[in-house]
């Protein structure tokens, strides 16, 4: 996870990054987020609200870390929405998020319609 963290941390230092719930949906209404994170204690309704939208427009999301760990990872107190557009880091970050997932880390993926195709 922590690889995961610090590749979000160098994103954000790249200014590749779109932070909170109602930036990313907005960036995700123009077609440009390709990656959506949460922090694991998201609450229930902005869960709810996020996951309909990423579904809406086929981005996958995973849930990751807590709020914090999240935020110190970008250099903020706390992140609970975080957008990433298409770029390399955020293949990578995919690639990585797979990995940490298959071998039984904490990161949730919520597959999309792309995955059937």
């Amino acid at each position: 996870m922590n690889k995961i963290l610090s590749l979000l941390g160098l994103a954000r230092r790249a200014g590749k990054t779109v932070l909170g719930f109602d930036s990313t949906c907005a960036a995700m209404e123009k077609g440009r987020i390709r990656l959506v994170i949460m922090a694991g204690d998201t609450a229930v309704n902005t869960r709810k609200k996020m996951e309909k939208n990423c579904r809406r427009h086929n981005v996958p999301f995973y849930y990751l870390a807590n709020r914090e760990e999240l935020g110190r990872a970008i250099g903020k107190k706390a992140q609970v929405v975080l957008g990433l557009p298409t770029h390399g880091l955020t293949g990578l970050i995919m690639k990585e998020l797979t990995a940490y997932a298959r071998a039984g880390g904490v990161a949730q993926r919520v597959p999309c319609e792309d995955d059937k195709k």
